[in-house]
């Protein structure tokens, strides 16, 4: 909750499709809270200060619903991508069948990321989403996932070990 508080209300107006008080997002993060079970985050980070995540929601009972909020600092930087990346590869080394995201017709960086990777966006009424099924895992899905984690790893061990390896983020 106070990552998203620290965002311009241009982002949160992005991310919520409304100008979201920190009420709003009290709220929300409360009844996260009330059931772990059906929301999973990744968070990016750099130099330990988060500056992306995105919310993945169990939608029904085999779909999730991405919620999507970069740092606009971060924007056009390709930190997006490789959140997006991510959260497709972990949802579908989960068996999650279809991924959802609804946003505001003019989030044109998140429906850039979105045709990127193979989702396809519709608009109406001002507001766009996506729905698109998942491929089931794989040999090279699963690997990939135990790679960029075993990366992470090793950078989080060698950073506390080196501190001057700061420019590893």
């Amino acid at each position: 909750a106070g990552w998203i508080k620290s965002q311009s209300l241009a982002s949160r107006n992005i991310f919520f499709g409304y100008n979201a008080s920190d009420e709003n997002i009290d709220t929300l993060v409360e009844g996260i809270v009330a059931n772990p079970d059906d929301h999973h985050f990744l968070v990016l980070e750099k130099g330990g200060e988060w500056i992306g995540t995105l919310h993945i929601a169990k939608f029904g009972e085999n779909d999730v619903e991405f919620g999507f909020m970069l740092d606009e600092h971060y924007r056009g930087q390709g930190y997006g991508d490789r959140l997006m990346d991510e959260g497709l590869t972990w949802a579908r080394n989960r068996g999650y069948g279809e991924v959802f995201l609804h946003c505001v017709a003019s989030n044109k960086p998140v429906q850039f990321l979105c045709r990127k990777h193979g989702l396809e966006i519709t608009t109406e009424h001002g507001e766009s989403e996506t729905k698109a099924k998942l491929p089931r895992p794989d040999f090279y899905s699963i690997t990939k996932e135990v790679t960029v984690r075993q990366r992470q790893a090793w950078r989080i061990m060698l950073q506390k070990a080196f501190p001057l390896l700061e420019a590893l983020d």
